[in-house]
């Protein structure tokens, strides 16, 4: 395969990686009507990009709270290993059904892997699992649970419409059968999944999958659906800050939010409940401009900004057959 040519890549490729974000389940003919091209010619360009590795993944964003689910994410930091063992370590989050992203640092933190569990008990299932297989190798480990997600599109490159995808976890919960969730499983896989193929694998017909799917998203199971992509093919580096607080209201900590929401690099940010209290994510060309923009958010919030780290993502991913329960 040939490395990407970012060259390649014109105004019509970035809207359509812009509508891809804000609905990657549309239909090609959508899609390409509104980006001014074929329905045959958007199918082209985004199997382009799928091939060279440009969008490293389309998939269904659900709200884990309304299916009595808790997202936590473990951190770990290792020590004593060689590459082998740091394989292993990546190829077990990699392959785990209950992980809904994992990634790998450079910083202070090695590894992180998010889980979504209904019990406590599941908690310490996984981490009995991770001391058994790995504890030689933790120095440390922390834990921090989501209590609000905000994904945001990449329009500092696109250059197209910066739509808020918010994510509140809630306690009112919504029915869900095992039907439901296969439906749901697939396409937090692959978004783009056909209708007819959900069917077939999971043995009902065509008509009650379109059925089920209209209810999970009108009931804001699936939130939305969107595309991922790897930044480094276009000249930039992913990174997470993690953020302790202090003194700070709630007053203060939706100033912070918001100054962050319009932020052009901003793409993700993480509200928590654990030794930290906000995880901000940032694409930026290189450790030159993250330091300054991360100078910038600590120069402007200096009086509730006690403490922050800065975590390089080498590499992440949400594995292939992940299960919702």
């Amino acid at each position: 395969m040939r490395d990407f040519n970012l060259e390649k890549l014109d105004k019509k490729d970035k809207m359509i990686m812009n509508a891809l974000e804000n609905n990657s389940r549309a239909s090609f003919k959508e899609i390409g009507k509104n980006v001014g091209l074929s329905g045959e010619n958007a199918e082209y360009r985004i199997e382009r990009m799928l091939k060279n590795g440009l969008i490293s993944r389309m998939f269904a964003e659900p709200n884990l709270s309304k299916l009595g689910l808790k997202t936590y994410r473990i951190y770990l930091k290792i020590e004593n290993t060689t590459e082998k063992n740091e394989r292993e370590i990546f190829d077990y989050f990699a392959n785990h059904p209950r992980a809904r992203w994992y990634a790998e640092f450079e910083g202070e933190w090695d590894y992180t892997i998010r889980y979504a569990l209904e019990k406590e008990a599941q908690l310490k299932e996984e981490l009995d699992a991770l001391t058994v297989r790995f504890g030689q190798f933790i120095k440390a480990k922390d834990i921090v649970i989501t209590s609000y997600q905000m994904y945001l599109p990449i329009t500092y490159f696109t250059g197209g419409e910066r739509t808020l995808r918010e994510l509140y976890m809630v306690d009112s919960l919504e029915k869900a059968d095992p039907f439901d969730l296969k439906i749901l499983s697939a396409l937090c896989n692959n978004s783009r999944t056909k209708t007819v193929d959900i069917a077939k694998e999971i043995g009902i017909s065509p008509d009650a999958v379109q059925y089920r799917l209209r209810k999970l998203v009108e009931s804001k199971v699936i939130s939305f659906f969107t595309a991922w992509f790897d930044r480094r093919k276009f000249g930039y580096e992913y990174y997470k800050v993690l953020i302790w607080l202090q003194y700070a209201t709630i007053r203060d900590e939706k100033k912070l939010i918001a100054y962050c929401q319009q932020h052009p690099n901003a793409v993700y940010i993480n509200r928590v409940m654990g030794n930290w209290d906000l995880e901000v994510d940032f694409d930026a060309r290189n450790a030159v401009e993250i330091h300054e923009i991360v100078k910038s958010l600590k120069n402007r919030f200096a009086g509730i900004i006690r403490d922050h780290t800065t975590l390089t993502i080498l590499r992440d991913g949400i594995p292939g057959q992940a299960k919702i329960l």
